[in-house]
């Protein structure tokens, strides 16, 4: 009798155990493509492997860079070799602890020509920054030798799209060196990816944050749910449907349009802007718009209040600067930009010699706001006499004219940067070598290149103030606004905020049901 009323307490405790468990159910759209850190820009990877990998350093918010493995960061006076101490007391998903030998071997992947790594380019000296060496000369401490000083290095380090070089164990690989788990540093471990259904991550217990306030990717992060559901949803009317009838309570990235009817059914709605970009980008070796009066002239033909407010029912602000809105070096400067102003485009056409001829917009059918913005272009650009076509394409078929080039006017969305000196990165540059760089002036490229020599904020702002003057005065593409992040969250979560990178962070966020 003693034995069984000892099981029954036993199981009631497994029982009331299993009742406490937090799970947060949010959402993916696509499912991830694939586990090695940086693998996949995509937002619905990186989403996955930002909870679970972690970088010698991290942006914070304001794309300044914070140590986030690293204690204490040593440069040389040449500026070619970097030293990085590691902090005590971190162990990875399995329980090993983190060691300079950890990091030497996952930079060796990542450079190694024959792992494919996509953000290879960043530091083999592609983009002017090549690492020579990674050397561990202590348990606690790596070395990274640089062919040349960079003062863009750390921060290149930390790019999102890369996930921020996150540090993996040797035992993500299998025998035949293929990748076949994640075992990381960070607040969540992998716990099950089910092919086309859903990703799940679990609490890290033994995960040990930082001692800072949690800024942007850095500082301190607390895992305070058991378990992550990120179930693959990818048509906005289903996951509208889901969070209404309290199968999710997070839509990390909300279509606008449903914000008020979801606001209206107890749902909180939070937006932020985003540090990316939503554009029009010009093809300026076109016969047509080689004509700098023409591309000025359909600068001048769009209306950028209602463009905003009606593509994002207000959520996003205008804005025509190459800078984000959200980046501290959004000032007085990129506030002045392209507006609205007929007469002058008439004006600009009439001199240019244009007499109607069309001029086509590509767009997709994959993201309708993207289509809406060259039908509403079209229409506005009419009171001016353009003759603009939409020409509507698959997303696949769209990304492979843009990077070759093959365009007249093109929808297209930048990935967010905090430091935005990597979205300029995307569009500036020779296109006679890059067909898919959209401004190829000879002064940008060379202010790019002094931006990515140049850490100090004091002396990037007048860089990024001159890069703005002239990218308004060549018109090569056109800005309409930033990005932003509208959020549906259910009001059982605590601590939850959409933010300036767009893709959610599940640390320092509760479930309270």
């Amino acid at each position: 009798m003693k034995r069984l009323l000892v099981a029954c307490c036993l199981m009631l405790a497994w029982l009331s155990a299993a009742r406490a468990e937090s799970v947060l159910r949010s959402m993916i759209t696509t499912d991830i493509r694939g586990l090695m850190p940086g693998n996949s820009p995509d937002d619905n990877t990186g989403l996955v492997l930002q909870q679970i990998y972690e970088g010698l350093v991290a942006w914070r918010g304001d794309g300044t860079v914070a140590p986030m493995l690293a204690k204490a960061i040593d440069a040389s006076s040449d500026g070619r070799t970097y030293t990085f101490t590691l902090r005590e007391g971190v162990t990875f998903h399995n329980g090993a602890p983190l060691t300079s030998r950890e990091v030497v071997w996952t930079w060796e992947r990542f450079l190694d020509p024959k792992s494919g790594w996509p953000c290879r380019t960043n530091f083999d000296g592609t983009r002017k920054i090549k690492v020579v060496e990674v050397t561990a000369p202590s348990p606690d401490q790596v070395v990274f030798r640089l062919a040349d000083p960079s003062g863009a290095f750390l921060s290149t380090m930390a790019r999102t799209d890369c996930d921020g070089t996150g540090i993996a164990h040797p035992d993500s690989i299998g025998a035949d060196g293929a990748w076949q788990t994640a075992i990381g540093t960070g607040p969540f471990k992998l716990a099950e990816w089910r092919r086309g259904q859903f990703v799940e991550l679990a609490r890290n217990e033994a995960y040990a944050p930082r001692s800072e306030p949690a800024d942007g990717l850095a500082g301190a992060k607390s895992p305070k749910v058991d378990r992550i559901r990120l179930s693959i949803v990818p048509d906005p009317a289903a996951a509208k449907a889901a969070i209404q009838a309290t199968n999710l309570d997070l839509w990390p990235s909300a279509d606008p349009k449903f914000a008020s009817e979801l606001k209206s059914a107890g749902l909180v709605i939070a937006s932020a802007p985003v540090a990316s970009l939503n554009a029009i980008v010009m093809q300026t070796n076109d016969p047509l718009l080689k004509d700098k009066r023409i591309r000025e002239a359909i600068a001048a033909s769009l209306d950028y209040p209602s463009m905003s407010d009606s593509l994002t029912d207000g959520y996003a602000k205008p804005s025509t600067s190459l800078v984000p809105l959200s980046s501290r070096y959004y000032g007085a400067v990129e506030r002045a930009g392209f507006s609205l102003d007929i007469a002058r485009a008439k004006k600009l056409l009439a001199e240019a010699g244009y007499k109607g001829e069309p001029i086509k917009i590509t767009t997709n059918s994959r993201f309708p706001v993207m289509n809406d913005v060259a039908v509403l272009a079209q229409a506005m650009a009419q009171q001016a006499g353009l003759n603009l076509t939409v020409e509507v394409v698959e997303f696949a078929t769209q990304l492979s004219r843009y990077n070759k080039g093959d365009y007249q006017l093109m929808v297209w969305n930048y990935t967010p940067y905090l430091d935005p000196v990597f979205g300029l990165d995307r569009f500036i540059g020779d296109k006679g070598a890059q067909p898919d760089r959209v401004w190829g002036n000879r002064e940008a490229i060379e202010l790019l290149a002094k931006l990515m020599e140049t850490a100090a904020p004091e002396a990037r702002q007048p860089l990024f103030d001159t890069l703005h003057k002239l990218f308004i005065d060549d018109a090569p593409m056109i800005v309409w606004s930033s990005g932003v992040n509208v959020s549906a969250v259910s009001p059982s979560m605590r601590g939850y905020a959409p933010w300036a990178g767009r893709k959610p962070r599940f640390w320092n966020v509760e479930v309270v049901r």
